[in-house]
């Protein structure tokens, strides 16, 4: 007898998304009911997750999301971080382009190597020029 979706995911303690991400990936085959649910053989099913078996025939434990709980507290201090690290994060940009316009006006000042005023003359003589002086 063929189990659906969540059936499968209370014999593998499992979350539901898991198990249609394995169904999708081709880790597990299942059939497409015409409502768009899945019919997964047991056999196909245990083959990929182990089943899960608790004492006295009770329920395992189902992940109802994919992420882990997080309380508020825990919210307000990862925003509160994700602030301090973006206001960082401007700073080291505004350093970075002073450091760069600084370099920019001091290559700009810079003498021209002399080889390098060389071997652009020696381009506006041509080819003849520089093969025959």
């Amino acid at each position: 007898m063929k189990v659906s979706a969540s059936e499968a995911a209370k014999r593998t303690g499992k979350s539901v998304p898991t198990i249609t991400r394995a169904i999708k990936s081709g880790k597990i085959s299942a059939e497409r009911t015409d409502s768009g649910s899945y019919l997964i053989d047991p056999s196909e099913l245990f083959r990929v997750f182990p089943a899960v078996t608790l004492p006295n025939d009770q329920t395992p434990p189902v992940l109802g999301h994919e992420t882990a709980f997080v309380t508020s507290n825990e919210n307000r201090l990862l925003q509160e971080k994700v602030s301090s690290l973006e206001g960082l994060l401007a700073e080291v940009r505004a350093e970075r382009n002073e450091w760069r316009d600084q370099a920019k006006r001091l290559a700009m000042t810079l003498p021209v190597p002399k080889g390098i005023e060389q071997e652009k003359s020696e381009q506006r003589n041509g080819f003849w020029k520089r093969i025959f002086g």
